[in-house]
């Protein structure tokens, strides 16, 4: 998976769980009234008839299958903690899967501040090359200059391109070349505090990069991820934009489910364009194609198990424009669709093929 949330998924298995209790115990409660009811006759009868048949069947099977959903969110929750998948959200434009033999590495104990300059295990992530002063103007910075690598780190790159869209003076500020080093010093947030993370100004050339293949600010910005989440490359693949957008912003975050249970409404396409019209960093992810769930976009040019920029909602709130991480040209998925740079949907497609929206905190 890119990265559910663990504890969310978690959270999501104990409240369904919880819903099932509660149909079964008014199960009981209706029960009771029916049968205490003062009400004779005929119909009565036929009615306890149908009761104690049908409609008890149908309410006990509902409660087994809630109960059977929350042990399958549990499931997946433990699974997403044991392994990363390779589906096509975790791969680059090119629609193949990342090298499954690279792990995620690093020295948990380093943690963040770690000052390497060069973060281990390239992998299959080619040669260095040089990265000297990369350019920082409006032009340069914003979610369309982003073009993903060979890492499986769309959770990263998309909530990246999320800030910059917002606010590019942002990203500029957290990134400061250092000529007479040969550095770049890029400031992430760790519960808030401030985190500087200098590496040298080289990256590799199948990470990420501008839509030209050439080394930009998304380059640099996913190199000092790759220290400051651990200090391998692999440390950086398959994991919750939340975090993303945390350690970016230093600011809360919030997500919310777009297939919530039958008791719940999903955010509306206005509401999400609200959020953006008002300065918030927002980025969705797609279903995932896989699991115990077995839902995937039903729309064939999302990418499955992938995370979007959200561009804008159109002032009707009829349709939703996402930016994919790919970059503006986008690539072939693994199933041979075309999966397009930019992608317009109505609300229906929309909700048919993402699972999620989350939201970070204005940083103007």
């Amino acid at each position: 998976m890119y990265g559910a949330d663990v504890e969310q998924l978690r959270a999501l298995g104990r409240a369904i769980t919880r819903h099932g209790e509660d149909l079964e115990s008014s199960m009981s409660q209706v029960a009771s009234a029916v049968t205490s009811s003062p009400w004779r006759g005929p119909v009565r009868d036929r009615f306890l008839e149908t009761w104690r048949t049908e409609h008890t069947s149908a309410v006990r099977a509902a409660v087994a299958s809630l109960a059977e959903a929350g042990r399958g969110a549990a499931v997946n929750a433990d699974a997403q903690e044991r392994t990363s998948t390779t589906y096509d959200g975790g791969s680059g434009g090119n629609g193949g899967s990342p090298d499954p033999g690279r792990g995620s590495g690093g020295d948990p104990s380093e943690g963040p501040g770690d000052k390497r300059k060069e973060p281990g295990d390239p992998g299959d992530l080619g040669d260095p090359e040089d990265a000297v002063n990369v350019p920082l103007d409006d032009a340069a910075v914003g979610p369309e200059t982003i073009e993903q690598g060979s890492l499986a780190d769309c959770w990263f790159l998309a909530s990246a391109g999320a800030v910059a869209q917002q606010d590019p003076e942002w990203v500029k500020e957290h990134i400061v070349y250092d000529p007479a080093t040969g550095t770049y010093t890029v400031t992430f947030y760790d519960d808030g505090e401030p985190v500087k993370i200098t590496v040298e100004d080289t990256v590799l050339e199948n990470a990420a990069g501008d839509p030209n293949g050439d080394p930009s600010w998304i380059s640099v910005y996913e190199k000092a991820a790759a220290v400051y989440m651990g200090g391998e490359y692999g440390d950086i693949e398959y994991d919750d934009p939340a975090k993303a957008l945390e350690m970016i912003t230093g600011k809360d975050t919030e997500t919310e489910s777009l297939d919530p249970p039958l008791w719940f409404s999903p955010p509306s396409l206005s509401s999400i364009g609200d959020r953006v019209d008002s300065g918030q960093p927002v980025v969705v992810s797609s279903k995932d194609g896989g699991g115990w769930f077995g839902d995937a976009p039903s729309d064939k040019e999302v990418v499955a198990n992938h995370v979007y920029t959200v561009q804008d909602v159109s002032a009707d709130g009829k349709t939703i424009t996402l930016i994919n991480p790919w970059g503006p040209g986008g690539g072939t998925g693994s199933d041979g669709e075309t999966k397009p740079g930019t992608i317009t949907m109505s609300a229906d497609e929309f909700y048919d093929s993402f699972g999620s929206v989350t939201y970070g905190s204005s940083t103007k």
